[in-house]
C-alpha cells in the first residue's frame, strides 16, 4: 500500500492528508486558524500541532495560545493544551523520551509537558530562552540541552529546559537566524540567517562557531541528507532550494522552485524530497538528479509534512 503524507496548510486553517504517490486528498481537518509547526509521536497516534495564530513572524497578534492534539487514525482533534500567556507557539518537538516541548515566540520560554498524553492541562516546566522573537529550536535526544533560534536579538541561546537557574548562552550567529539541523552524533549545530544569508556551523562542545559559509537569499531552513552527507537549504525569498556539501559548505546545486520553497521532508530511504511550495503544491524531487518527478496540488500555503508509515490509509480508507 502506498504511503501517506500529514501537511500542514496554514491559509487553508487545517491539516490535511495525501497519497504520496498519487497526490490524492485522504482527508482533511479544519483548524483554528493559522495552525503551523507540528510534530508526531513515535508510534504515529497523536500529532500536536501550534496553534500560532498569525501568518507570518512578521504579523501582530496573539490570539494563538494553545496545542491542538490530532489523533491522526481517527483524524479527529482529542484535545487542545492551554499555553495561557505564552501566545505564539512556533517551534515544537518531542525528545527521546517522548516528552513534548513548545517555544513560546511572544515571551521567549519553553514549555515542557513530561505526559503529552496524559490530556490535562499544566506544564511541568517553563523556562526562558533568553533570546528575543524565538522561532525555533534543536533539542538533544535526552531533553537537557536546548538551542533557541532568536530572530530579533540575532543569536542562537543554548540552555537547560529543567533548570531555569543556568544562565542561557548565547551564541550570535548574524542577521535573524531561523533554520535548525543539530547533529548531535558529530557534536555540531548548523543554524541558517536568513538576512545575513549564511549557515553558520557551531560546535555544540565548545559552543563557538567554527565557520560559516554563504547561501543564495533568505535560506529559512536548513536540513541534513544523511545518505549523501549533504546539507539543504530552503531559499525562501530566493525562490529555490540549495545543496552543500556538509564537510566543506561548498553549493553543489541551487535550484528554482515555482513560488518560494516553504518547508521540506526527506523519505525514510533518501531517496527522494518533497518540498512545501507557496503556489499550493507540493513537488517530489530525486536527491540525485534533482529531477521533478511529481507535483501535487494543496490547500494554501502547504508547510511542515510527515511522511507516514507503508499502508497508514487504512485507517480512514473513504475519509475524503
Amino acid at each position: 500500500m502506498a504511503q501517506s503524507m500529514m501537511l500542514i496548510e496554514k491559509c487553508s486553517h487545517c491539516v490535511s492528508w495525501y497519497d504520496i504517490d498519487t497526490g490524492a486528498l485522504q482527508g482533511r481537518l479544519d483548524l483554528p486558524h493559522f495552525p503551523h509547526e507540528f510534530v508526531i509521536d513515535g508510534d504515529f497516534h497523536y500529532a500536536y500541532v501550534g496553534h500560532y495564530g498569525v501568518q507570518n513572524s512578521g504579523i501582530d497578534g496573539t490570539d494563538g495560545r494553545s496545542v491542538i492534539v490530532v489523533d491522526i487514525r481517527k483524524q479527529e482533534i482529542v484535545h487542545t493544551y492551554d499555553l495561557g500567556e505564552h501566545a505564539r507557539p512556533h517551534g515544537i518537538g518531542l525528545d527521546g523520551q517522548g516528552r513534548l516541548y513548545v517555544l513560546s515566540e511572544w515571551t521567549g520560554h519553553l514549555l515542557v509537558k513530561e505526559n503529552p498524553r496524559a490530556f490535562d492541562q499544566g506544564w511541568d516546566h517553563i523556562t526562558p530562552t533568553g533570546g528575543t522573537k524565538c522561532h525555533l529550536f534543536a533539542l538533544t535526544k535526552d531533553g537537557r540541552t536546548a538551542y533557541s533560534m532568536n530572530l530579533s536579538s540575532g543569536d542562537a541561546t543554548v540552555f537547560n529546559p529543567y533548570d531555569a537557574s543556568v544562565v542561557p548562552i548565547s551564541i550570535k550567529t548574524g542577521q535573524k537566524p531561523e533554520g535548525r539541523c543539530l547533529r548531535e552524533d558529530i557534536h555540531t549545530l548548523y543554524t541558517s540567517q536568513r538576512i545575513s544569508n549564511t549557515v553558520a556551523v557551531i560546535n555544540t562542545d565548545t559552543l563557538e562557531i567554527e565557520r560559516t559559509f554563504p547561501t543564495p537569499d533568505d535560506p529559512c531552513r536548513i536540513y541534513y541528507d544523511e545518505k549523501r552527507n549533504r546539507l539543504v537549504t530552503m531559499n525562501h525569498l530566493g525562490g529555490s532550494f540549495s545543496v552543500f556539501d556538509e564537510t566543506t559548505g561548498e553549493m553543489l546545486h541551487d535550484q528554482k522552485t515555482p513560488a518560494n520553497p516553504l518547508a521540506l521532508c526527506i523519505d525514510d530511504e533518501a531517496a527522494f524530497a518533497y518540498i512545501a511550495i507557496d503556489c499550493e503544491q507540493v513537488q517530489r524531487f530525486n536527491l540525485d538528479t534533482f529531477e521533478v518527478v511529481q507535483t501535487f496540488d494543496t490547500g494554501k500555503e502547504p508547510d511542515v509534512m510527515v511522511i507516514l508509515p507503508d499502508g497508514f490509509s487504512k485507517h480512514w480508507k473513504g475519509a475524503a
